[in-house]
């Protein structure tokens, strides 16, 4: 079981399969897809793209307890740190044409990939983000306005998914697992600060709790292959 396996077999769109499969004409240089899951990575995230330069990968943040929904963040693997940089698919490839927008000398290639990944036009990109002095600008697309990622309401240093919680100890998550705040422990589990083998054992603690039992058992095995 791997993570193209597993957005295959728990009901993933197509468009997401094949962005996580490679089918989407990135920038040369830049995103890697299918992708490399050797920099590490919490289980919240099913990651689509990785990137050699920060470390890190953009992807699914997927949450098992409480009412959070699925979100996109990317992941920094050297800071153990995350951002949200959008709530759905549509916001995402937004924000990813304006990042190759910004990044990538080649404006064709830029083209390219707005109209690989279903966004825009090849030809429509310079027009639709005219207004966009900066990533904030993008709270000033309609595609933004009614319901902003983190990174959009509180800027890229300060823009942690709301579910982010500061670093905290391994007792305290088993307290929370032992008094049935799973999703308490869900979300400090995966906001940084322990190994790879104490995340593995928490998430065998937490797999007798969780209503999607067989989901969550391919997801532990998926995380494990990466991770450990």
């Amino acid at each position: 079981m791997n993570y193209l396996d597993f957005l295959s077999k728990h009901g993933f769109s197509k468009e997401i399969q094949n962005i996580a499969k490679g089918g989407v004409a990135v920038a040369e240089f830049t995103f890697k897809a299918p992708a490399d899951l050797s920099f590490g990575f919490p289980p919240v995230l099913i990651p689509l793209w990785s990137e050699g330069s920060w470390p890190g990968y953009i992807g699914i943040a997927r949450h098992w307890f409480g009412d959070q929904p699925d979100t996109f963040i990317e992941y920094f693997s050297g800071e153990t740190s995350a951002i949200e940089i959008a709530k759905n698919l549509s916001q995402l490839k937004a924000w990813l044409v304006f990042d190759s927008l910004c990044n990538v000398p080649d404006l064709d290639e830029v083209g390219q990939f707005a109209e690989s990944i279903g966004f825009c036009g090849s030809n429509e990109v310079e027009a639709i983000f005219e207004e966009c002095e900066d990533v904030s600008g993008l709270a000033n697309l309609d595609i933004f306005k009614e319901n902003l990622p983190s990174v959009l309401k509180n800027g890229e240093k300060l823009g942690k998914p709301e579910w982010w919680l500061p670093p905290s100890g391994l007792n305290e998550i088993r307290n929370h697992i032992n008094c049935g705040r799973f999703d308490l422990a869900w979300c400090q589990l995966n906001s940084g600060g322990f190994e790879a083998s104490e995340i593995a054992d928490i998430l065998n603690l937490l797999s007798n709790h969780v209503e999607r039992k067989a989901e969550f058992r391919d997801l532990i095995i998926c995380w494990g292959n990466a991770n450990l």
